[in-house]
């Protein structure tokens, strides 16, 4: 199996539908499911755990070698489901698809979710200012960084919007902007400074 491109990446911030998607995807492609964040537990991936921020931190070197071996491993294509997608070596990388969602309806979900404020704070800035797909344009050309906008879709529209893509059907773009819209980001703003 050539190594170029055996791993396409669905990314973008906690609450957005990245699992639902992944599995979804990976099923249609007969690809293996690979959700990071378990992976880094499972294999002790990390070098500490964040009391404060509740969450893991990866030692990012030893997971990207166990990422590699598994590539080199399998014979199939690989479907990762992380936030942190970007953290994959480029040329392992087919795309990396950036789940985008309105900012409102993820701070709804995280709500519902009972997440702690801090956290439900901390991912709907990510969102509105775009992270996830900063990040990945950080470590991989535009060309294999492409968003979709989740909101309002179900897991089948979102899917299939992404083979299109793969299939060269529809555009590859990062396209979304949620500060252009005054009415959200002032909405936000309030909660987002709120005690």
């Amino acid at each position: 199996m050539e190594l170029q491109g055996s791993i396409i990446a669905i990314s973008g911030t906690p609450g957005v539908g990245k699992t639902a998607i992944a599995r979804e995807l990976a099923h249609r492609l007969n690809a293996i499911y690979l959700n990071l964040s378990n992976v880094v537990i499972e294999k002790k991936l990390y070098s500490e755990y964040d009391e404060e921020r509740r969450t893991y931190v990866i030692d990012e070197e030893r997971l990207k070698e166990h990422i590699r071996d598994l590539a080199e491993r399998t014979h199939q294509p690989i479907v990762v489901d992380s936030h942190y997608g970007e953290i994959i070596d480029d040329d392992l990388i087919i795309k990396i698809f950036i789940l985008r969602l309105d900012p409102r309806e993820l701070l709804k979900r995280l709500k519902e979710r009972s997440w702690p404020l801090s956290k439900i704070k901390e991912n709907v800035e990510s969102e509105l200012l775009g992270v996830c797909t900063a990040n990945a344009l950080s470590e991989h050309p535009a060309s294999k960084v492409c968003e979709i906008n989740v909101t309002n879709k179900s897991v089948d529209d979102a899917v299939r919007e992404i083979l299109n893509i793969l299939h060269n059907k529809e555009e590859c773009k990062v396209y979304i902007n949620w500060l252009l819209d005054d009415s959200l980001v002032s909405e936000l703003l309030s909660f987002l400074t709120s005690e």
